[in-house]
């Protein structure tokens, strides 16, 4: 019999482990990714991306339904890195975080293919979640560092407040001011118990317990479709479910149903509406971009359940290995989750401002200012941040409305940029205090390689104050 029929046999929780939960929830996040990709023309890949996004969401539902075609995670997995990398830089810290996993998933595919496995499957899921399960921590890292900032703890813009208005308005207390502290300060306790007690033996329901909720929530608001972000997180949570969760799991639907083979039949086609649900919510969008409403049943449904299965069956154990022995799995793969910390350090360092783990902080570093409350750009910083242009006026109009006027700027690398990518675009401004034009202008971006053309990205500078809430 093929391996999967094996399973199939079985009637054991073997057939919905550990790298089955991984896989399922990411095939939810790719189907979404390849969602917006299909639309998107403006692509370094052209017009291939529209034709090949549509059948990698057909394979990102596969892997809802058949969630043992670890294949899939694997294609999906390059296909995104490949995406990725071709789009650099890529203004998204949810597709920057995916990125990571990504690289991840693809370096232990190619270890556990190097040695001799006695269970593969559990060794390539240890070989995921040993350096993955680390891609968290430092997002909450950031996310809480980033937010210690006089802005984020300012109720009248601080972009807790933006998410908490949204979830209050449907029970009249949106300008309820005690409920705005509230929403500041919950989000640095969730996240710092979050981050400790999923490495704290014991502690790890507690991590779930109050981290994914947090995730459920902002996902359910609808302010700035947070479902994609918040899906990537959930398959990161699934990097720390025990084999021993899934078999009390197990037991549990088997007794529900009253017998193994009742119980599996259930159970699949439980996926199988799940697939169905967010197919059909692709069907119903423009075309096929999800959108909030068409995506919030689905996304509901499968954040809720996932939570609700994790919490109530988790057991604390260590991953599968070959008998007791401790499961190993390739040190040098810590190097993904090093270099995603380090890109968190980035505003600090004076390099990009944007994709930096510092979304929605209220953060501001640029022009040799801060609002941070401990520091802002460190003494050996780059001086990207530091090198500014007000746009004074410009052909086509939209580059002044957005980057000149009162309190306006952008950095100057990222101005060359779309000089550099638009030749006929023509503008006066300021620099260093004089009045310039493109007529006479040394394009920074051109001399820079491809490396740092793919990694350097800032955000638009508003040096009003308080600093309202943006991506």
């Amino acid at each position: 019999m093929t391996r999967q029929k094996e399973h199939d046999a079985e009637g054991g929780s073997g057939y919905f482990d550990p790298l089955a939960a991984v896989t399922l929830l990411a095939g939810l996040y790719f189907f979404q990714i390849w969602g917006f990709a299909s639309a998107d023309t403006g692509s370094a890949l052209g017009g291939l991306l529209p034709l090949v996004a549509p059948a990698l969401m057909v394979a990102s539902l596969a892997m809802v339904v058949l969630p043992r075609l670890d294949v899939l995670l694997i294609v999906n997995a390059a296909a995104f890195c490949g995406y990725y990398v071709a789009n650099a830089p890529v203004a998204s810290n949810n597709q920057l975080t995916a990125f990571a996993l990504c690289l991840v998933i693809l370096a232990a595919r190619v270890s556990v293919a190097t040695r001799p496995q006695a269970d593969f499957r559990a060794a390539l899921f240890t070989a995921i979640a040993g350096p993955g399960r680390w891609i968290l921590p430092g997002m909450y890292f950031f996310g809480i560092y980033h937010k210690i900032n006089a802005d984020f703890l300012d109720p009248s813009v601080s972009c807790a407040v933006e998410l908490y208005r949204i979830v209050a308005n449907h029970v009249a207390l949106a300008e309820f001011r005690p409920g705005h502290y509230f929403a500041i300060y919950i989000t640095f306790i969730a996240e710092a118990i979050a981050m400790v007690a999923l490495f704290v033996p014991g502690w790890k329901r507690y991590g779930l317990l109050i981290g994914v909720p947090f995730h459920i929530i902002i996902g359910l608001t609808g302010y700035a479709y947070y479902k994609d972000f918040s899906t990537i997180v959930l398959v990161l949570y699934a990097l720390f479910l025990t084999p021993a969760t899934f078999q009390v799991g197990y037991a549990a639907f088997v007794s529900r149903f009253g017998d193994a083979p009742r119980a599996m039949r259930v159970g699949r086609l439980m996926l199988l509406a799940l697939a169905l649900i967010v197919g059909a919510s692709a069907l119903a969008s423009r075309g096929l971009v999800p959108t909030h409403n068409g995506f919030l049943i689905p996304f509901a449904v499968y954040a809720i359940a996932f939570y609700l299965a994790a919490i109530l069956s988790f057991r604390e154990g260590r991953d599968s290995g070959e008998g007791n022995a401790k499961p190993v799995w390739p040190k040098w793969m810590l190097i993904i989750p090093a270099l995603y910390f380090l890109n968190g350090w980035s505003p600090y360092l004076g390099l990009r401002t944007e994709a930096s783990i510092a979304m929605f902080s209220n953060l501001h570093t640029e022009a040799a200012q801060t609002n941070h409350l401990i520091h802002g750009q460190l003494p050996f910083a780059a001086q990207y941040q530091n090198d500014v242009v007000e746009v004074i006026s410009s052909d086509p109009p939209w580059l002044q409305a957005a980057f000149g006027g009162p309190g306006k700027a952008i950095v100057r690398y990222e101005f060359d940029r779309i000089l550099a990518q638009n030749p006929g675009f023509t503008a006066t401004f300021r620099h260093n205090g004089q009045v310039r034009d493109t007529s006479d202008w040394t394009n920074s971006f051109l001399e820079h390689g491809p490396l740092m053309r793919a990694y350097l990205l800032f955000k638009p500078i508003d040096f009003a104050r308080p600093k309202v809430c943006t991506h």
